[in-house]
């Protein structure tokens, strides 16, 4: 996560329908199983299809029971528990507010896999790990890649082609909304999930602070063709393909250089991009169409393996969870259904969608009157916005606190308007304390990404972010604290459009979403989580 962190995806309306649980485009007034349905569910044709009807028919209406599932048929869709990185943004007097990361683990290698936290990322398109030859004090305080440790890995050339000994080699240069790394590629099995129970995996080093961060991929990524020698042994054994359960044979990206600026602060190793295949070098680099393709899991509804959800915890008491092949019901709210917009200009690789409207505190606003994208980005700790609607939305958000020093509302509400769905942010989604230490002194600094700029340009020391501690010592007669929003003020270069929005982690906290890269769409559902609170609307 970034605060505008790892990657985007764009999305457009997609009519005016859901899905019901065989997969089937449905009005989204629907909601409850037909009775002819239940009975065939009751009655099946065959032992086994009746079983796995069963099963399905368990779990509510519009979404893939993933537990009851994996029991249903082989292998089935496989889900990934995530930790959360808490990264301080701010302290002042002992206020101290927060950003998130959120990762999980991943094998690669055989036959000793070695194991990596990384965050599944759906603005970038490569599986990106610091390789054992970046000397970089960044690549040193993470876990590296030793190609050399797995049996089945091979050197390659961006084309899939062999790299034989002392053989100069293709690079390239990710950039990246905050940072940029280099590396070269290979290919090797790659598994989601930690290996099968052996020994724990090796702590994560210690992280510090960020002020904002964005993993967000700008461009395709530049390649270098055949200009270093870069290996780290002479010898390659060819491996075979396999089909393990949420494993794959993989290309991926091997870093021999990466910022410090944003991966030296956070706990994950590496980006498992979750792009759409036109954000990869080719299709074999793309996890999700070469895992759906490879077999690494399958699904219950037709085709669905290029489908994924993402929960985000908000607390202890639940835990956040990618399930790649479906999406989980247990994590929708009771009652509500998922609601899909369309993806825009698929072909630039993100999850992006069209905004039809924004209001704030109940004002529509004239901004994307001409036209807004908004993209879904799982590695964005933050919303981000424009530079040009940054500081509209922050005077119109703005609210007293409460007399105990909170902005969990009531308050200003945000609205964005994707068409067949409409999200809502409360303050207590998107509000914080405003940073106060003089009229002369702001915590504003901003940073525009100039069109055509690279990774690494961008510094998250220079992004805006719209929100701060109190001083907690302030004068008994000074004015009252206010509450703004914590926007991430951001401009993205092109091919993104001008007015492109990025819903990170409030938007993913209070909404379970779903991905589908098929006929590309992203559908949005009220999230249920552990703790006790109000619902995310729908609309």
């Amino acid at each position: 996560p970034r605060d505008l962190p790892l990657t985007t995806t764009f999305f457009r309306v997609f009519a005016s329908s859901g899905m019901d649980s065989a997969g089937a485009l449905r009005p989204c007034g629907e909601g409850r199983l037909r009775p002819e349905a239940s009975l065939f569910l009751e009655a099946p044709l065959f032992p086994a299809a009746g079983a796995a009807l069963a099963a399905f028919g368990a779990c509510s209406l519009g979404g893939l029971c993933v537990h009851a599932t994996k029991n249903a048929v082989q292998h089935g869709p496989f889900s990934v528990k995530l930790r959360r990185q808490l990264i301080p943004l701010h302290s002042e007097d002992g206020v101290v507010h927060h950003k998130s990361a959120y990762y999980g683990q991943i094998t690669v290698g055989a036959p000793t896999p070695q194991q990596f936290e990384v965050v599944f990322d759906t603005g970038s398109g490569h599986l990106v790990l610091p390789s054992i030859m970046c000397r970089a004090e960044t690549c040193l305080n993470h876990r590296r890649y030793r190609r050399r440790a797995s049996l089945v890995a091979k050197d390659i050339d961006v084309d899939g082609s062999l790299v034989m000994p002392n053989q100069a080699r293709d690079q390239i240069t990710v950039s990246y909304g905050t940072g940029e790394i280099t590396g070269i590629f290979v290919q090797d099995k790659v598994c989601l999930g930690p290996p099968a129970p052996k020994e724990p995996a090796p702590p994560s080093p210690a992280a510090g602070s960020v002020s904002g961060a964005s993993l967000l991929q700008l461009d395709r990524a530049r390649v270098e063709t055949a200009k270093t020698q870069l290996q780290e042994d002479e010898d390659d054994d060819d491996g075979k393909p396999n089909t393990e359960h949420g494993c794959i044979d993989l290309r991926l990206v091997s870093a021999t250089d990466m910022t410090d600026d944003p991966f030296s602060s956070f706990q994950f190793d590496g980006v498992l991009g979750l792009g759409l295949p036109s954000l990869s070098q080719t299709s074999e680099f793309n996890f999700l169409e070469a895992a759906s393709l490879g077999g690494s899991w399958s699904s219950l509804v037709p085709d669905a393996e290029r489908m994924f959800g993402v929960f985000l915890a908000k607390s202890s008491q639940e835990d956040s969870e990618i399930t790649f092949g479906g999406w989980e019901n247990d994590h929708i709210v009771n009652g509500h259904q998922l609601a899909f917009c369309d993806v825009q200009d698929s072909e630039e690789g993100y999850w992006q969608l069209e905004v039809y409207g924004i209001k704030a505190d109940g004002q529509k606003l004239d901004f994307c009157d001409d036209g807004c994208r908004a993209v879904v980005d799982t590695g964005s700790s933050l919303v981000g916005v424009p530079s040009a609607l940054g500081d509209q939305l922050v005077d119109l958000l703005r609210f007293p606190a409460s007399p105990e020093g909170g902005c969990h509302g009531p308050g200003p509400r945000l609205e964005i308007d994707l068409g067949n769905f409409t999200v809502i942010l409360d303050p207590s989604d998107i509000a914080r304390l405003e940073f106060i230490e003089g009229e002369a002194e702001t915590n504003e600094t901003q940073a525009a990404l100039p069109e055509g700029s690279e990774v690494g340009n961008t510094s998250s020391d220079n992004m805006l972010l719209s929100a701060g501690a109190l001083q907690s010592s302030a004068e008994p007669d000074a004015e009252a604290p206010s509450c703004v929003p914590m926007l991430m003020h951001i401009d993205l270069p092109e091919p993104l459009h001008p007015k492109t929005l990025i819903l990170g982690e409030p938007v993913l906290q209070r909404y379970y979403i779903v991905f589908d890269a098929r006929a590309p769409k992203v559908g949005f559902a009220a999230a249920r989580h552990a703790v006790a609170g109000r619902e995310a609307e729908v609309s």
